[in-house]
């Protein structure tokens, strides 16, 4: 007999802001949106290799009311001295990997490295 799981997921609401100042924190994000409603996680979004802010984040509530809450409200706010631009979060679209043309001898017998430049003789 074949058994059937039913896996239900509590709905997140996720709302999308822009515009945010480079100093501002997540402990300083969360608490901006606080007032709103109860709040599952607030995260600025940072680069990997500098762990500086991008200059957008994401507040993630409880229910749509509190999302959309917090979107009439902070919307075309000042946050830390910037005007943030707060919307819902929609999806992250796909993008294919970006094509690499494979590196093989040119004319000359000589291969070619983008980023380095030339690098040796092809002896075939």
């Amino acid at each position: 007999m074949l058994k059937r799981f039913q896996i239900i997921l509590s709905p997140l609401f996720l709302v999308y802001q822009t515009g945010l100042s480079r100093e501002t924190t997540d402990e300083q994000f969360q608490e901006a949106f606080y007032p709103f409603g109860r709040i599952v996680e607030a995260k600025v979004v940072r680069d990997r290799a500098t762990g500086r802010s991008k200059g957008f984040g994401f507040v993630t509530y409880t229910s749509i009311e509190e999302a959309e809450k917090a979107r009439e409200e902070m919307n075309a706010k000042f946050l830390h001295g910037w005007v943030i631009f707060v919307d819902p979060a929609k999806p992250r679209e796909y993008r294919p990997p970006p094509h690499r043309p494979e590196s093989g001898p040119s004319e000359t017998g000589f291969r070619t490295n983008k980023t380095v430049g030339w690098c040796g003789y092809n002896s075939t």
